[in-house]
């Protein structure tokens, strides 16, 4: 695990957004495509500005959710809404978006779907909540010891949380840990104190722990005041 910090959102967003393209870069170079996992919520969007910017090959780019709402793809709380408004913009407007919920209606069929169609992530990109949930992966929940499973073959889950609204899909601790890189990314005091709670040991309690201490997969963590 490597730790980043910086003075402030803007730099933050620009040095994660470089970072993340030269690895899709990478990946174009080596297999002819590229598989970005975002998160969702309100603090990517510096990030997802700064990330439309680079000089990609955006036809090459599969865009898809670490987590999603169980909601219509025009929900205010809709992750593939806020994609699709603030990163598919401009060049990167030429990438491929694989959103995990359509028409929100089905939610075994929907899962369902997103599984089958699921494509492995050359990057993801985590955010962490006040409470050391990561993806969906909410501390409490009836699903997360299917989700933190390392054994489980589906990619994909369904998670109902208890202390935030909507059914969720969420990408699995397994699946999470077989991308090429993971990256957290953190703002804030608060936050820091949860991260540095979390690195302390393994709980299921914090369930970022479970990606902070495991050697499965690269993580870089960015942080910023």
């Amino acid at each position: 695990m490597q730790w980043f910090e910086f003075p402030d959102a803007p730099a933050a967003a620009d040095a994660l957004a470089a970072t993340v393209a030269q690895r899709l870069s990478i990946a174009i170079s080596r297999d002819g495509q590229a598989v970005l996992a975002v998160s969702g919520g309100k603090s990517p969007v510096p990030f997802f500005h700064a990330l439309r910017s680079q000089p990609l090959d955006w036809s090459r780019v599969v865009v898809t959710l670490v987590d999603e709402r169980f909601v219509p793809q025009d929900h205010p709380d809709s992750n593939a809404a806020l994609v699709r408004q603030h990163l598919l913009q401009g060049e990167a407007a030429a990438a491929r978006f694989l959103p995990l919920a359509g028409a929100a209606s089905d939610a075994e069929a929907e899962l369902a779907a997103a599984n089958a169609a699921y494509l492995r992530p050359t990057v993801a990109v985590l955010g962490m909540g006040e409470d050391g949930h990561t993806a969906s992966l909410f501390p409490g929940a009836a699903a997360l010891a299917d989700g933190l499973d390392m054994s489980r073959s589906l990619p994909l889950l369904a998670v109902q949380p208890l202390t935030a609204p909507h059914l969720r899909l969420s990408m699995s601790k397994a699946a999470l840990l077989a991308c090429d890189s993971l990256i957290l990314s953190i703002q804030g005091a608060g936050k820091r104190q949860v991260f540095e709670q979390a690195a302390q040991g393994i709980n299921d309690s914090l369930p970022i722990s479970h990606f902070l201490l495991q050697t499965e997969c690269p993580l870089d963590v960015y942080w910023t005041a």
